[in-house]
Order: C-alpha cells, then structure tokens, then sequence
C-alpha cells in the first residue's frame, strides 16, 4: 500500500527556504537531493518551481525519516502528486545504515546537529 499524503505540506515541490524551515523540533539536520531535469519533470512537470525540492530527508537524534513528492495514486486517497513519508528508520539498526549510505548522494541543506 502506498503512503499517504502529507496534508500539512505544500501542495509543491518545497522552496530551498521551505525546506530548511523543516529544521527545528526533533529535526537536526535537513538533507535535500538536487535531482536531475529530467526526474524532476517526470514527477513536477508543471509546478513551476524547476529548482525546488523534491526529495528531503530530516535527520532526528535517533532516526532518519525520508520524504518525496511524487506522483500517487490510492483507493483510498485517490491519484495526485503531493508530499509523502517514507517511514522513518532508526540510528543503529541497517536500515539506518542503508539511508546513511544514500545520504552520500544527498546534501546537506542545514545542520543543527552540534546543539
């Protein structure tokens, strides 16, 4: 089954300032995926925002907790593009492994980490 929207989030693809504002509360770090042209107009063709977020990964003391905007479609939710979360994994275990190996390919859009 497929996640559900996030209704709190924007329905776009998130500002660079949008995304760093997810800084704060149990998030230490914001890490952000700068996707190619054509990815991105696969999943946001008509958005209007070519340089916005689409994929961010908010990095908690004890978790990573991973986020897309994508394109979904869902009995109960019906077909539309918006905000989903991708579960989250906790430090210490492979999964957490598997996400901090990714983050390789990511970067690093604000870190509070050293608070």
């Amino acid at each position: 089954m497929a996640p559900p929207p996030i209704e709190e989030w924007p329905d776009a693809p998130l500002t660079e300032r949008e995304a760093r504002d997810l800084l704060g509360g149990d998030a230490v770090a914001v890490w952000v995926m700068d996707h190619d042209e054509a990815t991105r107009a696969a999943v946001a063709p008509d958005d209007g925002r070519a340089d916005g977020v689409i994929d961010v990964v908010l990095e908690t003391d004890d978790a990573y907790r991973p986020y897309g905007y994508t394109r979904y479609g869902c009995t109960r939710h019906g077909d539309g593009t918006g905000w989903v979360a991708c579960g989250a994994e906790r430090k210490g275990t492979d999964g957490a492994e598997r996400v901090r190996e990714a983050l390789e390919d990511y970067r690093l859009l604000v870190d509070d980490r050293d608070r």
